[in-house]
Parts: C-alpha cells; sequence; structure tokens
C-alpha cells in the first residue's frame, strides 16, 4: 500500500515537473505552432519561427521570410535570407547589397543588380574601374568605388581626359592640338579653324578627294602646317644666323690682322713664324681656307721682296 502511494506520488511530481519545464504559450488566443523563437503563434510556412505581428517583429526573432520554410533570418537587412540552401540565399550575409546577378545580397554600390566585385563600373559613374585606377596619380588618387571621385572625361567616351589621347573627342591628337596652337580641351577649335576665324585646311586623300577631318596618313594643305614648319622647323636656323655672322665677322678681322703683320715684318724669321701661325689656324678653322691661302701668296710675296733687298744690299 505504501510502495504504491510513494508511485503515485512519485508520477504527479513527475508530471507537475514536465508541466513547469514547458515554454509558456505566447499566443494562447492562436492556435499556432511555433516553437524556435516563440511558442505557440501562428508559423504559416512550418520552420518554427512565427509570423511576425504588431507586437513581435524580426528583430525580436520572428521570420523574416513567413511564406518561406527554407529561410528566416536576414542579419543585414537586405531581403536576402541567411540560410544557405535558399532559392536566393545571401551570399554575403553580413554585408547588406542589392545585387541578384551572380551574387544575391552583396555590395551594389551604383544598383545595376551586378556585385561590385564583378562590376567594371562599381560606381556607375561612367569610368570604367581600370580607367579610374590608370588616371590615378602620386597627388590625384580616383576611388572607383565612390561615384564622387570621378577623373574628368571631356568627350565622355569613358576614358579620362588625363589618359585620352584625344580629350575633347574632335579627332585631332592632343599632342598635335598643342603643337599647334589648338585647345586639346576643346571641342569645337582645331588646327583648321584658330586662324582668320574660318577654316584654313584640307586633307588631301588623293586624287579628286579632300575632307577637313584629321587623316594621319593624308597630305596636310594648311595654314596650320605652314605656320608650324616656319616656327618649329625653321626657327633654329633663324636663330643660328646672328652666331654665323659673328663668326663670319670674326674671321675676317683675323684675316685683315695677320694681312697686316705679314706686310709689316722686317725679316724672313718673322714671316716665316707668321706662316706656322697661319697653318695653325687653317687647321683649327679658326679662318676660312681661301683666306689662309691669300695669307700665304701674300707671305711668298713678302719673302720675295725682303730676299731682293737682302740681295741689293750686298751688291751695293
Amino acid at each position: 500500500m505504501r510502495r504504491a502511494f510513494m508511485l503515485a506520488t512519485l508520477a504527479a511530481v513527475l508530471c507537475l515537473a514536465s508541466v513547469a519545464a514547458e515554454e509558456p504559450d505566447a499566443c494562447p488566443d492562436v492556435d499556432g505552432t511555433s516553437t524556435e523563437d516563440r511558442t505557440g503563434c501562428m508559423d504559416s510556412d512550418g520552420d518554427g519561427y512565427s509570423d511576425p505581428d504588431v507586437n513581435w517583429t524580426e528583430a525580436d526573432g520572428a521570420d523574416a521570410f513567413p511564406e518561406d520554410a527554407t529561410s528566416w533570418s536576414d542579419g543585414d537587412g537586405d531581403g536576402y535570407p541567411d540560410q544557405a540552401g535558399a532559392s536566393k540565399s545571401d551570399d554575403c550575409p553580413f554585408t547588406p547589397g542589392t545585387s541578384r546577378v551572380i551574387l544575391f545580397g552583396c555590395s551594389d554600390i551604383d544598383r545595376d543588380f551586378v556585385p561590385d566585385i564583378y562590376d567594371d563600373d562599381a560606381d556607375g559613374d561612367g569610368i570604367r574601374n581600370e580607367m579610374e585606377r590608370a588616371a590615378s596619380s602620386g597627388t590625384v588618387l580616383y576611388d572607383p568605388y565612390n561615384p564622387e571621385s570621378t577623373p574628368m572625361d571631356t568627350d565622355q567616351d569613358t576614358i579620362p581626359d588625363v589618359i585620352d589621347d584625344d580629350a575633347d573627342g574632335d579627332g585631332w591628337p592632343n599632342d598635335i592640338e598643342n603643337d599647334r596652337n589648338s585647345d586639346p580641351m576643346d571641342t569645337d577649335q582645331t588646327p583648321f579653324n584658330i586662324y582668320f576665324g574660318t577654316g584654313t585646311g584640307v586633307f588631301y586623300l588623293g586624287g579628286l578627294s579632300f575632307t577637313n577631318e584629321y587623316q594621319p596618313r593624308a597630305l596636310e594643305l594648311s595654314v596650320s602646317v605652314v605656320i608650324e614648319i616656319v616656327t618649329e622647323e625653321l626657327v633654329i636656323p633663324f636663330l643660328l644666323i646672328p652666331i654665323y655672322i659673328l663668326i663670319g665677322v670674326f674671321r675676317r678681322r683675323t684675316f685683315r690682322s695677320f694681312d697686316a703683320r705679314i706686310h709689316a715684318c722686317k725679316d724672313l724669321e718673322s714671316l716665316s713664324e707668321l706662316e706656322a701661325q697661319i697653318n695653325q689656324l687653317i687647321r683649327n678653322r679658326t679662318i676660312r681656307v681661301h683666306h689662309g691661302l691669300v695669307l700665304r701668296n701674300a707671305i711668298e710675296l713678302e719673302e720675295d721682296r725682303l730676299r731682293s733687298l737682302d740681295s741689293s744690299d750686298e751688291e751695293s
């Protein structure tokens, strides 16, 4: 009898303990089956997480995807589930993103649905990532992931001006426009229209064909190219003219000086010394060769004159 009483008491205690261990019904007015975030609430997809309501939101642990049994949480709040194996599982669960091409839920700065790591123009500023990097320098750094950091692109050909051979897109290379004093950043200005306010040149294509569009292999006929030749090709010869004149004056003065010294000589020994000096000047090109020949002839004449005088003195 006592044994039966003890068994009955133990059973009652275990029953009470089991009841006490059960979670209280969080939604007593609803016939729900949720068990994970709260007990006994509506769980539409049957994944164990309760549907969100006014008093219990996703932030409290409610199901972020109440109609999808494979998904229930979205830690970064970008609309893609954290759970692997879902139809659109978040490939970047710790970074909110809008990408849905190749990867779901990853960073997509320009919101073109292509994740930044696969996007040629991540910030959507019209300049490709590699072009922004190429346009950067030691003093200017362009960020391909910042739409506010964009290099200048005057002709909008997606090539930054600093690395664009034709920055203004007028067909003329920058270096030629710079050489011709035409603004390489002005689309309306070319080497053909910077003089007289009108077109002053053409490219000859052969036969009866001409064009005013830049053609590197065609023959250019223009005021611009003539001015370039005169100012650049001939400028060095023009600058050398004064030097040539000075050299000529110096040589002429040297010639006249030696000519006077020859006629002033009183003996053959002095003439011999002058002749040696003149030969050295000719070798060094200090005087012209024909001047040297004239001086040598003058020395010979003076030598003959002095010898004649010496002979006359001896006879007398």
